[in-house]
This record gives structure tokens, C-alpha cells and sequence, in this order.
């Protein structure tokens, strides 16, 4: 690997395994305050949410007779968003800072802000997925805004604002934008059939990824409705999933000869992987990044001692090019329709999975 001194402070992070002891385990969502929600896999092969706050992880309640649980979302005081999975249906779920469920709200809880809004997918009574928005406790269906039958929202903002994927009339999925008085925005790709719109910052900025003309899917941040590639670790394809209020973004991408994938961190116009970020020794393989918050705290999935693990990535101060012991920064290089109401699913599976 080639790796080059940074033209300007990049922080080194320290990393922390964060799920529950003895399981598999990812962490998709995190707080202002550093709460962070993601999932765990018991040996059953079933799945259960979690939620973890001051240093620990606690399952998070699976009501009636639901049998698995999946966490997407995590609230300003520690709410989770997510859906279970019984064995009549699947519901969209808003567990309390205790791990209890409060409150359901459409099919898939995907988003939520830090004033508990919800965003996600709800399911009519034809089986067609919508999307939609809570806020302050009453819900908006955002409807087929690219003409479709299909819609989903993954990310609502402070200000109510969201990101989503929508389906068109030639059955692709483009990205789009809500405002918070539910003007919508259809946003723009990279030349090829898909985009998918991720995550929203607090100024608007969606991140996503959008697929090329060549087919490939790249990371992509969207400044109005013109979208930005943000590159690759080397490999064909990368994914955005979360941005904070700098702009920084977090994802996966794959390495070059695609043997393999690294969580990356898009910060000032260079795309990073993560691993090269921590230090040596740490013993960690970074897979991919779901999450961030403002503090720049990253949330995400890896191997620590040969186990999948949830990680928690703090940063430190940051190390400029003549400290002592500096860390060298790797050289940055440079969702197929399965049915539409189950790409929300395969999102979170994404998430909770792999």
C-alpha cells in the first residue's frame, strides 16, 4: 500500500468494539451524544437490535410476537428507529432510550433526527412501498415523487429535511430531496440507470451513491441537484451512507482487484480508508462505515479477533505532518430491483449483514 503525509490535519481515531460480547454484530446509526443502534446475530441465525450508552450494550425489547428486530436509527435522547419481523408482517418500530417499544410508525423506520422525527417506508394497501416523514408526531406520506410505484425515505435532518430513493416510470431508482415543507427534488446521477439517497446533512447536502455509465456504483454527494462522484478506494464500486454537519461523509468502497471492501472516510475532498487512520497495531479490519455525528464519531462494522464486530471511531487530535510519530494516511485512488418493497430491507440487511 502506498501511503503519503497529509497536506493538512487528518484526525487519527481510536476504535473501540461497541456489541454485544460473544455475537456478531454492526453498528448503524449514532447520536449527537455518541448513543449508538445497530444489530446482533444470536445462534440461531436470528437478529436482534441494540442500543449502546455509557459503554454499554443492551438488547433492545422485541414486542409481541415479533421474532427478529433490526435498529436503523437512533434519535437525539437515544430512540431507536428500526422494524421487526414477525410471523404475520413486518412493522416499522420506535423503540424509547430504555430499549422499550414506544410508538410504530409505517412498514421501516430507516431515519430519524435529533428531535425524534422518524423517516422511512410505509406500505399501502395494494403492497406498494411509500415514503415517509413524521414531524413533530405527525406523519407525511411523501408519496411517488419520480413517478413510480415505489418510494422510501432513508434520512430526515434537524430541520425535517429529507433524503430518499424513489422509483421512476422505467422501473430505476433516483435519489431525491424533501424540504422540510415537502417541496421535492429529484436529483441527479452519475450517468447511469440508479442513484440512492442516503443521508441528508444539516444544511441539505444528500450522500448517497449513483451508478455510471459503465454500471459501476460510486459515492456520490449531491450539491443541489448536480451530483459529485467521490471515487474509490481502487476498486469498482463505493457506497455513501452517512454525513455530518462538515461535509465529511462515511461509507465502504472496494479495493483494488474488488478482493475485498474498507470503510472510508470523504473529508476535504479526499477519500480515505479508514484503517490507515488508526494507528498501527489496533488490530482491527475496518469493513464499512454507516454512521457519523457532527463530532466526527463513526460508526460502522469490522473484524477484531476474527470476529464481525461493531466498531466506534472516535477521533483524536489530529496529527500534522511534522508531529513525531505521525500516522501515514493511505493515498485516496484517483441495489438491483428484487421487488420494490424489499430494497428497504435490503438496505438495512446491508447494514446489519455484511
Amino acid at each position: 500500500m502506498v501511503y503519503i503525509t497529509p497536506l493538512f490535519a487528518v484526525p487519527v481515531f481510536q476504535v473501540q468494539a461497541i456489541g454485544p460480547e460473544w455475537h456478531s454484530s454492526t453498528a448503524t446509526a449514532i447520536s449527537a451524544t455518541g448513543a449508538v443502534v445497530g444489530n446482533y446475530q444470536l445462534s440461531d441465525g436470528t437478529y436482534r437490535a441494540y442500543l449502546w450508552q455509557d459503554g454499554q450494550a443492551s438488547p433492545l425489547s422485541l414486542p409481541g410476537d415479533a421474532v427478529q428486530s433490526w435498529a436503523a436509527a437512533i434519535g437525539g435522547t437515544g430512540q431507536a428507529g428500526g422494524y421487526t419481523d414477525s410471523r404475520q408482517a413486518t412493522q416499522g418500530l420506535i423503540w424509547d432510550n430504555l430499549g422499550n417499544p414506544s410508538t410504530t410508525a409505517g412498514a421501516y423506520v430507516l431515519g430519524m433526527n435529533a428531535n425524534g422525527d422518524a423517516a422511512g417506508m410505509g406500505v399501502a394497501s395494494d403492497g406498494s412501498g411509500y415514503a415517509f416523514v413524521t414531524r413533530n408526531g405527525v406523519m407525511t406520506n411523501l408519496g411517488q415523487p419520480a413517478g413510480g410505484g415505489w418510494s422510501s425515505a432513508n434520512a430526515v435532518n434537524a430541520g425535517g429535511a429529507v433524503a430518499g430513493t424513489a422509483m421512476n416510470g422505467s422501473g430505476n431508482f433516483q435519489a431525491f430531496y424533501a424540504a422540510p415543507d415537502n417541496q421535492i427534488l429529484l436529483l441527479g446521477g452519475l450517468g447511469g440507470a440508479n442513484s440512492y439517497g442516503m443521508a441528508v446533512s444539516g444544511s441539505g447536502t444528500v450522500a448517497g451513491h449513483a451508478q455510471t455509465s459503465s454500471g459501476s456504483t460510486i459515492a456520490t454527494i449531491w450539491l443541489g441537484t448536480t451530483a459529485h462522484s467521490l471515487g474509490t478506494l481502487g476498486g469498482t464500486n463505493s457506497y455513501g451512507y452517512g454525513i455530518n454537519a462538515s461535509g465529511q461523509v462515511v461509507g465502504y468502497s472496494d479495493l483494488t482487484g474488488d478482493g475485498g471492501t474498507a470503510a472510508f472516510l470523504f473529508d476535504n475532498g479526499q477519500l480515505y480508508n479508514l484503517n490507515g487512520l488508526l494507528g498501527e497495531g489496533s488490530g482491527w479490519q475496518l469493513l464499512a462505515a454507516y454512521g457519523m455525528n457532527d463530532n466526527g464519531q463513526i460508526v460502522g462494522r469490522g473484524i477484531y479477533q476474527g470476529t464481525e464486530q461493531a466498531f466506534l471511531l472516535t477521533p483524536q487530535i489530529p496529527q500534522l505532518p511534522n508531529d513525531e510519530g505521525g500516522t501515514g494516511i493511505p493515498e485516496p485512488a484517483s441495489l438491483l430491483l428484487v421487488g420494490a418493497p424489499l430494497l428497504a430491507v435490503a438496505i438495512l440487511r446491508i447494514r446489519s449483514r455484511y
